[in-house]
Protein backbone atom coordinates (compact mmCIF):
# COMPACT_ATOMS: atom_id res chain seq x y z
CA UNK A 1 0.00 0.00 0.00
CA UNK A 2 2.46 2.11 0.57
CA UNK A 3 4.63 2.18 -2.89
CA UNK A 4 1.40 2.68 -4.40
CA UNK A 5 0.81 5.87 -2.46
CA UNK A 6 4.20 6.85 -3.25
CA UNK A 7 3.58 6.09 -7.07
CA UNK A 8 0.65 7.99 -7.04
CA UNK A 9 2.44 11.24 -5.51
CA UNK A 10 5.11 11.18 -8.05
CA UNK A 11 2.83 10.82 -11.23
CA UNK A 12 0.72 13.57 -9.59
CA UNK A 13 3.89 16.06 -8.78
CA UNK A 14 5.46 14.94 -11.88
CA UNK A 15 2.07 15.58 -14.10
CA UNK A 16 2.04 19.16 -12.72
CA UNK A 17 5.24 19.94 -13.03
CA UNK A 18 5.84 19.01 -16.30
CA UNK A 19 2.90 20.72 -17.44
CA UNK A 20 4.07 24.22 -17.79
CA UNK A 21 7.53 23.33 -19.92
CA UNK A 22 5.28 21.09 -22.50
CA UNK A 23 3.11 24.28 -23.28
CA UNK A 24 5.50 26.63 -22.76
CA UNK A 25 7.38 26.27 -26.73
CA UNK A 26 4.04 25.91 -28.42
CA UNK A 27 1.76 27.26 -26.25
CA UNK A 28 2.60 31.05 -27.49
CA UNK A 29 1.65 30.46 -31.05
CA UNK A 30 -1.37 28.80 -30.20
CA UNK A 31 -2.40 31.64 -27.71
CA UNK A 32 -1.60 34.32 -30.38
CA UNK A 33 -3.63 32.48 -33.20
CA UNK A 34 -6.52 32.12 -30.69
CA UNK A 35 -6.48 35.95 -29.62
CA UNK A 36 -5.92 37.71 -32.80
CA UNK A 37 -6.82 35.43 -35.67
CA UNK A 38 -9.47 32.99 -34.40
CA UNK A 39 -12.29 35.49 -33.25
CA UNK A 40 -14.97 36.68 -35.21
CA UNK A 41 -15.03 40.29 -33.74
CA UNK A 42 -12.31 41.92 -31.46
CA UNK A 43 -13.28 44.37 -29.06
CA UNK A 44 -11.73 46.82 -26.14
CA UNK A 45 -14.47 48.42 -23.85
CA UNK A 46 -13.38 51.24 -21.55
CA UNK A 47 -16.01 52.21 -19.36
CA UNK A 48 -15.89 54.78 -16.97
CA UNK A 49 -18.15 57.33 -14.97
CA UNK A 50 -20.74 56.49 -17.92
CA UNK A 51 -18.43 56.53 -20.77
CA UNK A 52 -17.55 54.10 -22.70
CA UNK A 53 -14.85 53.77 -25.41
CA UNK A 54 -15.46 50.31 -27.49
CA UNK A 55 -12.58 49.40 -30.00
CA UNK A 56 -13.78 47.24 -32.98
CA UNK A 57 -12.10 44.95 -35.57
CA UNK A 58 -13.89 42.13 -37.42
CA UNK A 59 -12.78 39.69 -39.92
CA UNK A 60 -13.48 40.42 -43.85
CA UNK A 61 -13.18 39.17 -46.67
CA UNK A 62 -14.13 40.31 -50.47
CA UNK A 63 -13.62 43.21 -52.43
CA UNK A 64 -12.97 46.90 -50.53
CA UNK A 65 -15.81 48.40 -52.78
CA UNK A 66 -18.10 45.98 -51.52
CA UNK A 67 -17.59 46.43 -47.65
CA UNK A 68 -20.49 47.59 -45.15
CA UNK A 69 -20.74 48.20 -41.87
CA UNK A 70 -23.06 49.56 -39.73
CA UNK A 71 -22.76 49.91 -36.25
CA UNK A 72 -25.89 50.95 -33.56
CA UNK A 73 -24.85 52.77 -29.97
CA UNK A 74 -26.96 54.06 -27.27
CA UNK A 75 -25.51 57.38 -27.48
CA UNK A 76 -24.15 60.10 -29.96
CA UNK A 77 -21.13 58.55 -30.97
CA UNK A 78 -17.40 60.73 -31.46
CA UNK A 79 -15.09 58.22 -33.55
CA UNK A 80 -11.43 57.53 -33.37
CA UNK A 81 -8.78 56.04 -35.46
CA UNK A 82 -6.91 52.82 -33.87
CA UNK A 83 -3.56 51.58 -34.64
CA UNK A 84 -3.72 47.86 -35.80
CA UNK A 85 -1.58 46.31 -33.39
CA UNK A 86 -4.12 47.21 -30.23
CA UNK A 87 -5.56 43.64 -30.05
CA UNK A 88 -1.76 42.06 -30.08
CA UNK A 89 -0.71 44.49 -26.83
CA UNK A 90 -4.16 43.25 -25.39
CA UNK A 91 -2.92 39.25 -26.29
CA UNK A 92 0.63 40.68 -24.43
CA UNK A 93 -0.69 42.40 -21.98
CA UNK A 94 -2.76 39.30 -20.77
CA UNK A 95 -0.67 36.57 -21.10
CA UNK A 96 0.23 34.55 -17.76
CA UNK A 97 3.96 35.00 -16.23
CA UNK A 98 6.08 33.67 -17.04
CA UNK A 99 6.49 30.74 -19.77
CA UNK A 100 -1.58 59.90 -28.75
CA UNK A 101 -3.80 60.29 -26.08
CA UNK A 102 -7.60 60.28 -26.43
CA UNK A 103 -9.39 62.67 -23.92
CA UNK A 104 -13.35 62.21 -22.71
CA UNK A 105 -14.24 65.42 -24.73
CA UNK A 106 -16.64 65.62 -27.86
CA UNK A 107 -14.50 68.03 -29.53
CA UNK A 108 -17.23 70.45 -31.43
CA UNK A 109 -19.43 69.54 -28.22
CA UNK A 110 -23.31 69.45 -29.70
CA UNK A 111 -23.02 68.03 -33.07
CA UNK A 112 -24.84 70.32 -36.08
CA UNK A 113 -27.96 69.63 -36.75
CA UNK A 114 -27.27 67.23 -39.96
CA UNK A 115 -29.49 66.51 -42.68
CA UNK A 116 -33.01 65.05 -42.63
CA UNK A 117 -34.22 62.69 -45.57
CA UNK A 118 -37.73 60.88 -44.84
CA UNK A 119 -37.18 59.70 -41.34
CA UNK A 120 -33.55 59.55 -41.75
CA UNK A 121 -31.52 61.91 -39.84
CA UNK A 122 -27.90 62.96 -41.04
CA UNK A 123 -25.66 63.69 -38.20
CA UNK A 124 -22.19 63.93 -39.91
CA UNK A 125 -20.11 62.44 -42.57
CA UNK A 126 -15.98 61.88 -41.88
CA UNK A 127 -13.01 59.98 -42.86
CA UNK A 128 -11.70 57.74 -39.87
CA UNK A 129 -8.67 55.47 -40.34
CA UNK A 130 -9.31 53.40 -43.53
CA UNK A 131 -13.35 54.58 -43.47
CA UNK A 132 -16.02 56.50 -44.30
CA UNK A 133 -18.27 57.20 -41.96
CA UNK A 134 -22.00 58.07 -41.80
CA UNK A 135 -23.91 59.03 -38.30
CA UNK A 136 -26.86 58.48 -38.35
CA UNK A 137 -31.05 58.35 -36.25
CA UNK A 138 -33.93 57.46 -37.37
CA UNK A 139 -37.92 57.52 -36.34
CA UNK A 140 -38.60 54.53 -39.11
CA UNK A 141 -36.55 51.30 -39.95
CA UNK A 142 -38.20 51.58 -43.45
CA UNK A 143 -37.03 54.66 -44.36
CA UNK A 144 -33.28 53.73 -42.91
CA UNK A 145 -33.45 49.84 -44.56
CA UNK A 146 -33.97 52.83 -47.60
CA UNK A 147 -30.82 54.81 -46.94
CA UNK A 148 -28.74 52.32 -46.42
CA UNK A 149 -29.29 50.58 -49.52
CA UNK A 150 -29.06 54.10 -51.92
CA UNK A 151 -26.20 54.44 -50.50
CA UNK A 152 -24.14 51.45 -51.09
CA UNK A 153 -24.53 49.81 -48.16
CA UNK A 154 -26.81 46.51 -49.53
CA UNK A 155 -28.44 46.11 -46.09
CA UNK A 156 -31.12 43.13 -46.41
CA UNK A 157 -34.71 44.00 -45.90
CA UNK A 158 -35.30 41.01 -43.65
CA UNK A 159 -32.23 43.30 -41.38
CA UNK A 160 -35.33 45.76 -40.73
CA UNK A 161 -36.79 44.05 -37.41
CA UNK A 162 -33.60 44.47 -36.23
CA UNK A 163 -32.84 48.03 -37.47
CA UNK A 164 -36.46 48.94 -35.43
CA UNK A 165 -35.35 47.06 -32.27
CA UNK A 166 -32.60 49.95 -31.97
CA UNK A 167 -34.70 52.92 -33.90
CA UNK A 168 -37.62 51.88 -31.10
CA UNK A 169 -34.65 52.26 -28.44
CA UNK A 170 -33.54 55.56 -29.83
CA UNK A 171 -29.92 54.60 -30.69
CA UNK A 172 -27.20 56.06 -33.23
CA UNK A 173 -26.16 54.51 -35.98
CA UNK A 174 -22.50 54.19 -37.31
CA UNK A 175 -22.75 53.32 -40.85
CA UNK A 176 -18.89 52.69 -42.34
CA UNK A 177 -17.46 51.94 -46.07
CA UNK A 178 -13.53 51.56 -46.86
CA UNK A 179 -13.26 54.75 -48.89
CA UNK A 180 -12.06 54.29 -52.06
CA UNK A 181 -8.50 55.27 -52.36
CA UNK A 182 -7.57 52.60 -49.42
CA UNK A 183 -5.41 50.07 -50.43
CA UNK A 184 -4.13 47.28 -48.43
CA UNK A 185 -0.80 45.36 -49.35
CA UNK A 186 -1.62 46.97 -52.83
CA UNK A 187 -4.31 45.16 -53.71
CA UNK A 188 -8.32 46.35 -53.37
CA UNK A 189 -9.06 42.42 -51.99
CA UNK A 190 -9.32 41.89 -48.17
CA UNK A 191 -9.11 38.93 -45.76
CA UNK A 192 -9.09 38.50 -42.62
CA UNK A 193 -8.70 40.96 -39.86
CA UNK A 194 -9.44 44.82 -40.73
CA UNK A 195 -8.07 48.20 -39.18
CA UNK A 196 -9.46 48.81 -35.73
CA UNK A 197 -11.95 51.76 -35.26
CA UNK A 198 -12.95 53.43 -31.88
CA UNK A 199 -16.39 54.74 -30.85
CA UNK A 200 -17.06 57.10 -27.95
CA UNK A 201 -20.32 57.66 -26.15
CA UNK A 202 -22.62 58.41 -22.87
CA UNK A 203 -24.09 55.16 -21.59
CA UNK A 204 -25.71 53.85 -18.46
CA UNK A 205 -24.20 50.50 -18.51
CA UNK A 206 -21.43 48.57 -20.70
CA UNK A 207 -23.13 47.35 -23.48
CA UNK A 208 -21.61 45.47 -26.78
CA UNK A 209 -23.78 46.04 -29.92
CA UNK A 210 -23.96 41.76 -30.69
CA UNK A 211 -27.69 41.78 -32.03
CA UNK A 212 -27.31 43.38 -35.49
CA UNK A 213 -24.75 40.88 -36.18
CA UNK A 214 -27.24 37.86 -36.56
CA UNK A 215 -27.82 39.39 -40.25
CA UNK A 216 -24.12 38.51 -41.19
CA UNK A 217 -23.54 35.37 -38.64
CA UNK A 218 -22.09 32.19 -39.69
CA UNK A 219 -24.12 28.74 -39.24
CA UNK A 220 -20.83 27.63 -37.57
CA UNK A 221 -21.16 30.45 -35.44
CA UNK A 222 -19.33 33.78 -34.39
CA UNK A 223 -16.49 34.41 -31.65
CA UNK A 224 -16.49 37.15 -29.58
CA UNK A 225 -13.37 38.18 -27.41
CA UNK A 226 -13.83 41.38 -25.34
CA UNK A 227 -10.90 42.97 -22.96
CA UNK A 228 -12.97 45.51 -20.78
CA UNK A 229 -11.19 48.25 -18.50
CA UNK A 230 -13.54 49.35 -15.82
CA UNK A 231 -13.91 49.60 -12.06
CA UNK A 232 -14.97 46.24 -11.25
CA UNK A 233 -14.36 42.55 -12.83
CA UNK A 234 -17.30 42.04 -15.52
CA UNK A 235 -18.84 39.29 -17.30
CA UNK A 236 -21.76 38.31 -19.29
CA UNK A 237 -23.98 35.02 -19.39
CA UNK A 238 -22.24 32.59 -21.00
CA UNK A 239 -18.53 34.04 -21.09
CA UNK A 240 -15.11 32.32 -20.44
CA UNK A 241 -13.21 34.37 -18.54
CA UNK A 242 -9.61 33.77 -19.52
CA UNK A 243 -7.81 36.29 -17.39
CA UNK A 244 -8.19 39.63 -15.07
CA UNK A 245 -5.92 41.57 -13.20
CA UNK A 246 -5.70 45.41 -11.78
CA UNK A 247 -4.06 47.42 -14.79
CA UNK A 248 -2.73 50.88 -13.83
CA UNK A 249 -1.25 53.05 -16.49
CA UNK A 250 2.81 52.36 -15.30
CA UNK A 251 2.27 48.51 -16.09
CA UNK A 252 1.62 49.99 -19.97
CA UNK A 253 5.13 51.20 -20.67
CA UNK A 254 5.74 48.90 -23.15
CA UNK A 255 2.00 49.01 -24.75
CA UNK A 256 2.53 52.16 -26.26
CA UNK A 257 -1.12 51.93 -27.71
CA UNK A 258 -2.78 51.10 -24.84
CA UNK A 259 -0.94 53.75 -22.87
CA UNK A 260 -2.83 56.54 -25.02
CA UNK A 261 -6.36 55.27 -23.85
CA UNK A 262 -5.42 54.54 -19.98
CA UNK A 263 -4.91 57.25 -17.92
CA UNK A 264 -6.19 55.71 -14.67
CA UNK A 265 -5.87 52.34 -13.15
CA UNK A 266 -8.95 50.02 -14.04
CA UNK A 267 -9.52 46.05 -13.57
CA UNK A 268 -8.76 44.23 -17.16
CA UNK A 269 -10.84 41.32 -17.67
CA UNK A 270 -10.74 39.28 -21.01
CA UNK A 271 -13.79 37.68 -22.07
CA UNK A 272 -14.72 34.56 -24.64
CA UNK A 273 -17.50 33.20 -26.29
CA UNK A 274 -18.28 31.38 -29.50
CA UNK A 275 -22.25 32.45 -30.21
CA UNK A 276 -24.60 30.82 -32.27
CA UNK A 277 -27.26 32.73 -34.33
CA UNK A 278 -30.09 32.18 -32.14
CA UNK A 279 -28.08 33.31 -29.06
CA UNK A 280 -27.40 36.63 -30.50
CA UNK A 281 -30.99 37.85 -30.33
CA UNK A 282 -29.80 40.61 -27.99
CA UNK A 283 -26.88 43.38 -27.32
CA UNK A 284 -24.49 41.93 -24.11
CA UNK A 285 -24.47 44.05 -20.92
CA UNK A 286 -21.67 43.36 -18.89
CA UNK A 287 -21.71 43.18 -15.65
CA UNK A 288 -19.87 43.06 -12.63
CA UNK A 289 -19.05 39.33 -11.15
CA UNK A 290 -20.80 38.32 -8.20
CA UNK A 291 -19.05 38.51 -5.03
CA UNK A 292 -20.31 35.22 -3.80
CA UNK A 293 -18.57 33.38 -7.05
CA UNK A 294 -17.77 29.73 -6.22
CA UNK A 295 -14.24 29.31 -5.23
CA UNK A 296 -13.33 27.06 -8.65
CA UNK A 297 -13.78 30.23 -10.43
CA UNK A 298 -11.42 32.53 -8.19
CA UNK A 299 -8.63 29.90 -8.76
CA UNK A 300 -6.61 29.01 -11.82
CA UNK A 301 -5.58 25.80 -11.99
CA UNK A 302 -3.37 26.80 -14.69
CA UNK A 303 -1.75 28.74 -12.51
CA UNK A 304 1.34 28.10 -10.00
CA UNK A 305 -0.55 28.68 -6.82
CA UNK A 306 -3.73 27.02 -8.27
CA UNK A 307 -1.97 23.92 -9.07
CA UNK A 308 -0.27 24.17 -5.60
CA UNK A 309 -3.63 24.00 -3.86
CA UNK A 310 -4.42 21.13 -5.71
CA UNK A 311 -1.51 19.11 -5.35
CA UNK A 312 -1.91 19.69 -1.67
CA UNK A 313 -5.36 18.58 -1.50
CA UNK A 314 -4.83 15.58 -3.02
CA UNK A 315 -2.19 15.34 -0.96
CA UNK A 316 -4.78 15.63 1.56
CA UNK A 317 -6.76 13.22 0.54
CA UNK A 318 -4.07 10.61 -0.33
CA UNK A 319 -2.91 11.01 3.10
CA UNK A 320 -6.19 10.39 5.05
CA UNK A 321 -6.81 7.21 2.74
CA UNK A 322 -3.30 5.70 3.62
CA UNK A 323 -4.42 6.33 7.78
CA UNK A 324 -7.48 4.56 7.30
CA UNK A 325 -6.17 1.41 5.96
CA UNK A 326 -2.90 1.59 8.19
Amino acid sequence: MKKIFHLILILIMTTFCLTPISLADGGLFTQLYRDIYEPNQLAMIIFDDMVEKIIFQIDYEGDAEDFAWVIPVPGYPKLFSVEDDIFYELHKLTQPPPPSNFGCGWGAGIPFPGLEDEGVHVWEENPVGIYHTTTLSASDPNSLVGWLNDNGYAFPVEGQEILDYYVQKNWFFVAMKIQSDEIVNNSEYYTGAIQPIGIMFFSDEMVYPLKISTLSAPSWGTEVLIYTFSDERVTFPGATEEYNAIINPDQLKEYPILQGLIDETFVLTKLRKNFSAEEMDEDLILLPVPKYIALGNIIDLNSPVGQFVLIVGIFVILLKIKKRNA
